[in-house]
């Protein structure tokens, strides 16, 4: 038997020598998309860029006299709109000026909201937030814009006017290429005026950028003491322990025995008290900041950090975590870390990658009088003169997500947004005071002078304690 056995198998494999030369063979008469399968290089996608135009025109709102449309159509025999699209107006409306009904108004975005009279030629809209104090104006030929998209902190309008010089110049320096793209995709090549008017509260970025690091937590009123306290966030933060391996190695190491929930109402604690060090410490910083995001997980769904860093000094001033990535997210990262300027630098520039919502950012500051440049490094080669020069920069801060992710994934995430907020308040504590960078001369990049005294890491956290304490009683 167990002859036939080894013979049945000597067979087999004879066989699959057999097939794999006939699978050889074939290969030689198959093309391969090569660039498609084997190429590891970056893919060339050509992308639409985001653009901030400049300010449009603001003329205030004249109310037109009323017009009878029924006279206006039987003095011009004007008839209603042929609806090419086969979509019609399905929503209850009528031209303010004339009263025409829905059969002469022209859809405008095809969204029902931005409407022009065939009639008289009115453009209005039925969105319940648009000014109707003001009339938009492109700057370059005084058409009035229309809104074509509405988001949850801005509305967008556009110049419709095809005569535009704006637009035209846009449109003739396109090559083949771009042509092609554009009678294809018109969305992905940008070529009108386009104006976004933000719906965002200013005093409430401006008190919210502080505040969002509560918790109800008396350290003062702690079991432990506060070398006791210096030690567990010494094991959690600088060395990047969770609460169960901290509480482990106090008992292991320290014969302290205290649960992890405790160390973890400690740093919650601890955070609240640094944070206005953190936040208001007067901070020497320079002009080139770089700004990036990275996700973290909370309760298994995905949070985003915006970092805002000082690329020279090493100094982080922006850690909040977010719940979107999102035009109001990086709007308020931004203010966290202007705001800790005297005043602003004429050459102040912040380096970020390809995403949009910071050229948002930039627009919505420089409405608000704190202006600053953009210099978005692109992909991964340096195809610009802009990524060439700032690329060093990128990395930097790219360098600045490795390092809270290495501290991060021991914790395996976190049970809710203050939890995370809490840590990154630590974790931005510890990288500016307590952390020595070795571009620095393995210096810390913010020397504080009650800190030098001080002979080991403990002691030093039981002084920003402290010194927190200093910062808060006057916000109280």
């Amino acid at each position: 038997m167990s002859k036939i056995i080894s013979l049945f198998i000597k067979f087999l494999n004879r066989i699959n020598k057999i097939i794999w030369k006939i699978i050889i063979f074939l290969s030689k008469f198959i093309k391969i998309d090569e660039s498609n399968h084997f190429n590891n290089k970056p893919t060339d996608e050509r992308y639409r860029l985001f653009k901030v135009d400049d300010m449009p025109f603001v003329e205030p709102f004249i109310k037109m006299e009323h017009k009878d449309y029924k006279q206006l159509i039987k003095d011009n025999n004007i008839k209603p709109v042929k609806r090419r699209n086969g979509k019609n107006i399905t929503v209850d409306v009528h031209c303010p000026c004339c009263s025409a009904p829905k059969e002469y108004l022209y859809d405008n975005n095809g969204k029902q909201i931005q409407f022009e009279c065939k009639v008289c030629s009115f453009i209005f809209s039925t969105h319940p937030n648009k000014d109707k104090d003001v009339i938009l104006k492109c700057p370059h030929c005084k058409y009035q814009l229309a809104l074509f998209h509405h988001r949850e902190d801005f509305d967008s309008y556009k110049c419709p006017n095809n005569n535009c010089p704006y637009y035209l110049k846009n449109k003739n320096s396109l090559n083949a290429f771009d042509l092609k793209l554009f009678q294809e995709h018109p969305e992905k090549i940008k070529l009108r005026y386009i104006y976004r008017k933000f719906n965002i509260d200013f005093p409430k970025i401006t008190q919210d950028y502080r505040d969002f690091v509560k918790t109800p937590i008396d350290i003062s009123r702690a079991y432990s003491s506060q070398y006791i306290i210096g030690l567990c966030l010494t094991y959690h933060v600088n060395y990047g322990l969770s609460y169960r391996q901290t509480a482990a190695l106090m008992k292991d190491v320290h014969e302290v025995s205290i649960s992890y929930k405790t160390i973890e109402n400690y740093c919650k604690a601890v955070s609240t008290i640094i944070h206005p060090v953190l936040e208001f410490f007067p901070y020497k910083l320079s002009d080139t900041i770089a700004a990036d995001e990275t996700y973290i997980k909370i309760l298994g769904k995905t949070h985003y950090i915006f970092f805002y860093f000082d690329a020279i000094k090493k100094i982080v001033t922006s850690y909040r975590v977010f719940e979107k990535r999102d035009s109001l997210s990086s709007i308020k990262a931004c203010y966290s870390t202007l705001c800790k300027y005297d005043s602003l630098p004429d050459s102040l520039k912040v380096i970020s990658d390809g995403n949009p919502i910071y050229n948002v950012a930039v627009q919505y500051w420089s409405e608000h009088a704190l202006p600053f440049k953009l210099f978005q490094v692109i992909g991964l080669t340096n195809q610009d003169d802009v990524s060439k020069e700032y690329r060093s920069q990128k990395q930097i801060i790219e360098r600045l997500n490795r390092t809270l992710k290495y501290y991060y994934h021991p914790k395996g995430g976190f049970t809710s947004l203050d939890n995370a907020n809490s840590y990154m308040v630590l974790f931005a504590t510890c990288f500016n005071f307590l952390r020595p960078h070795s571009s620095l001369k393995y210096k810390v990049p913010v020397e504080i002078p009650e800190l030098q005294c001080c002979t080991n890491m403990p002691n030093k956290w039981i002084e920003l304690i402290n010194l927190g304490y200093k910062y808060l009683d006057p916000l109280r």
